[in-house]
């Protein structure tokens, strides 16, 4: 009886241990962003919209000047940011087209969805992302390709 006392102490002891060591990152909630652009197809226009879903992850850093100490201050770190695209090239309820970007964030928001002639553009800082509605397709900047992760799905 004692043995298992002690056993049972031990693993209560060593699980609490183990959870207050792991990493506390900070995730953001989700946020919303839908946008309703016109294009020109033969002569028509044509509506189309893009809805952008957000998901920022703050990993944890420590500053430098408390390094060994016990009671450590955080560093403000940049985020790495994760953005479902959805597009909606009818009419209907369904989106068409999804995209996924994830990419590393700055401390302020500099994302940006801007109409093009044959679509829209998404800007982050100085990095683009050109997307074609008519064609289904994207084309990332040679700059910019090291920047983004791109995983691009189709609705059924």
């Amino acid at each position: 009886m004692k043995n298992l006392l002690t056993i049972l102490s031990f693993a209560t002891l060593t699980a609490f241990a183990g959870y207050g060591q792991n990493q506390n990152s900070g995730v953001m909630k989700a946020t919303k962003q839908l946008k309703t652009f016109t294009l020109s197809e033969n002569g028509k226009e044509k509506e189309y919209s893009v809805k952008v879903m957000e998901r920022r992850k703050y990993g944890m850093e420590l500053d430098n000047k408390d390094r060994g100490m016990v009671n450590q201050d955080r560093k403000a770190s940049s985020p790495f940011v994760t953005k479902l695209v959805a597009i909606d090239t009818d009419a209907d309820k369904n989106y068409d087209d999804y995209m996924v970007l994830k990419y590393k964030g700055t401390a302020n928001n500099d994302f940006e969805v801007v109409q093009t002639d044959k679509g829209f553009d998404i800007n982050v800082a100085d990095k683009t992302m050109h997307y074609d509605v008519l064609e289904n397709n994207y084309i990332v900047e040679k700059k910019s390709k090291n920047f983004f992760i791109v995983e691009e799905f189709e609705s059924e």
